[in-house]
Order: structure tokens, then sequence, then C-alpha cells
């Protein structure tokens, strides 16, 4: 029991400290220095998308197989060396290499923490409460260091945003180490297929033929995107709002720590909320905050932006455990990628659009992110809503 609270304490670590980088608040003026456009920075965003999105099922399904740690470690470790090599990058062509290769890795770790936190905590607790607690706890910290990333991401920037870039390497770095001393006694995946792309379309079959499944792997996709693509227009919409460029970096602090907010929030209701509430209440955040500042938009009513940072951690908080709950331990890794394949696949078209419409004019990125999610989201919460048990309805 000693050495799985340890193993459960570096998984946490690891996943904590991976999830920060210094360099955001500083990458869309860097992209702009060395002469990319809005549209040209969601292009760069796609191609990464397209290189996880391809490399998602088979890595998942890899960790899945022979090693969730080693998954880790590799990407870590890779992730680490790929932000060493985006801090010299002269254009855009430098740019979207360093995106394929930080993809290419990143693919290799993702997933693999949350498959790891079900295994260990369901060891000490089989109800599935610490799992839900402990996911909402690791996103309450993410945003802890996130919040502290950018703290010093903002002032290093300002000197170089070469070093801050760089210096990003440093959280990939740590998280390898910790997953080196993680003791993987998960199961693995056992075939059925020999070959393994057959065996990969299993999972994807998996995924899609179970209609519960599958609609909370959309809602799951629907919940993180909505404030994704947005994320690009954010630093030039405070500077069009009025805030000055020398505090733009408080602005992401101050947005990472309303993602603090939300996880916390849902750590403390996360037992207690149907799946429906679950998902309902990041889309009324989403709807809320663009819908009201489309309306007006104005230094006044730029802090409305928080709440995508709210809904940031509330799904970072509450959504996995909602696919996990309906899959096998051995096959869990591999249906979340599944899951980020499908979130990723959304990803590309609405980042895109997203960006054109902000080429044309800044604030209709807003217009365009509820043109393109409210319509996804509410299907998908009038389903989730029909699927309550008669005791739930009653309640």
């Amino acid at each position: 029991m000693k050495e799985v609270k340890r193993n459960l304490k570096l998984v946490m670590f690891e996943a904590i400290i991976s999830a920060g980088l210094m360099c955001i608040p500083i990458m869309t003026p860097f992209f702009i220095d060395i002469g990319l456009n809005q549209e040209q920075i969601a292009l760069s965003q796609i191609i990464f998308t397209v290189v996880i999105m391809t490399l998602n099922i088979p890595t998942g399904w890899i960790a899945d197989r022979f090693s969730r740690k080693w998954a880790n470690v590799i990407g870590d470790f890779g992730c680490a060396g790929a932000m060493l090599l985006y801090s010299q990058v002269q254009g855009f062509s430098g740019v979207v290499g360093c995106e394929i290769m930080f993809g290419i890795f990143l693919a290799f770790s993702q997933g693999v923490d949350s498959t790891l936190l079900k295994h260990f905590t369901g060891k000490l607790d089989s109800s599935g409460k610490l799992f839900k607690t402990k996911t909402a706890q690791i996103a309450a910290w993410q945003y802890v260091v996130n919040f502290v990333l950018m703290l010093l991401g903002g002032p290093i920037g300002a000197i170089s945003f070469r070093l801050a870039i760089a210096l990003s390497s440093i959280t990939f770095l740590a998280s390898g180490i910790a997953a080196l001393f993680i003791r993987d006694d998960s199961d693995n995946l056992v075939p059925v297929h020999k070959n393994p792309f057959k065996d990969m379309g299993r999972m994807v079959a998996v995924a899609t033929r179970d209609k519960a499944l599958r609609l909370r792997i959309f809602a799951f996709a629907v919940s993180r995107e909505a404030t994704h693509g947005i994320i690009w227009v954010f630093t030039p919409l405070m500077l069009l709002a009025g805030v000055p460029l020398a505090v733009v970096s408080l602005g992401w602090v101050i947005n990472s720590a309303a993602s603090f907010v939300g996880a916390r929030v849902a750590q403390k209701l996360v037992n207690r909320l149907q799946e429906w509430q679950i998902f309902a209440i990041p889309l009324a955040m989403v709807t809320v905050g663009l819908g009201l500042m489309c309306i007006h938009f104005s230094i006044a009513t730029i802090w409305l932006y928080l709440l995508m940072g709210a809904t940031q951690g509330w799904t970072a908080a509450t959504m996995l455990p909602l696919i996990q709950n309906r899959v096998s331990p051995t096959e869990q890794t591999s249906i979340i990628s599944v899951a980020k394949v499908v979130a990723q696949f959304l990803y590309i078209p609405a980042v895109w659009l997203i960006g054109v419409a902000a080429d044309i004019k800044l604030e209709y990125s807003m217009a365009m992110t509820l043109l393109i999610f409210i319509p996804l989201g509410i299907p998908i919460l009038i389903k989730l809503f029909r699927e309550r048990t008669p005791k739930q309805a009653s309640s």
C-alpha cells in the first residue's frame, strides 16, 4: 500500500508539472515577430493537430500494449527537446517543423497519466470516487503551475521570446525524470489480432459502437475544444480592448487563476452532479462569456474571458472520467486516444475558421466560436439529460 501511494504521488507530480508551458503568453507575439499572420498561426496549429491526431491511437495502443511508464518517459523527454529547438526557429517552416516534433512526442504521453491514475487510485478505493477527486485535484494544481510559469514567462519573454521558449523545456525534463521512478504494475493490453493495425481498429470500433461511450467522447471533445481555438487570439483581444502590452502577461496569469478556481470547484462538486450537469456547466460558461463580449467588447468586458479559463479548469477536472468509467482498464489509454483524436478532428476546422474570422475582424473570433460549438453542444446536452436513470430523473 505504501508503494501504491508513492506511485500515485509520482503520477500526479508528472501530470501536474508537464502541463505547464512558460512560453504560452508570448507565443502569439513571437509568431508575429518572426513574420506569421493569424492565418499562418492557425495553420501551424492545424499541422500540429494533424500530427498528434494521426499518432494518438497508435501511441495509445503502444502504451497499453507494452508500457505506459515508458511511453510517458519518451514523450516527456522528446517534448523537452522540441521546445529547445523551437527557441531557435526563424520563420513559418521552422515553426511547422517544431510543431510536428512536439506533436509526435506529445502523442506518446497523452492519456497515459489518467490511465495510471485510475489504476493506482483503484487499488486504494474501488468506488471510483478517489479517481474523480484526484483527477480534479491534478487539474487544479496544473493551473497553479501554469500560474507560476506565466508569472515568470511574461517578464522573461519581455527580455527574450526565445529564452522563454527554451526554458519551457524544464518542466518536461522534470516530469520525465519523475516518470522514470514510477513502478508501473498495471495490466497490459492483450491484443485480439496479431496485426497491430487491426487491433487499433478494434479500439476505434469499441469507442464508436457503444452509444453511451460515443456520446461521452463527443461531450469531451466539444467541451475541451470550445475554449481551445480562441486561446490564440486572447493576447490580441486584450490589446484591442486597451490592456497595456506591459501587463498582457498578467491577463494570462489571471486566466490561469480562473482555471484553477474552475478545477477546484469541480473537485468539490464532481461526485454530486449528474453527467448532464457536468457538461451543461462549461457549455453555459462559454455561451455567457463570449455572448456578452460579442454584444459589447471593451476593457470593461474583457474580464469575461475569465469564464473561458474557468471552463478549461472544469472540463480538465471532470470530462475524462466520464469516458474512463465505461472502458476496460487495459484499453483506457487507447480509448482516451480515440477521444482526443475526435477532439483534435474538431479543432482543425474550428481553429482555422476562428483564425480567418480574426483576420477579418478580431471580435468575430468570439462569434465564430459560438457559431461552431453551441449547435454541437446542445444536442449532446439533450441526449445526456435523457439518459438519466429513473432515480436521477425523480431527484
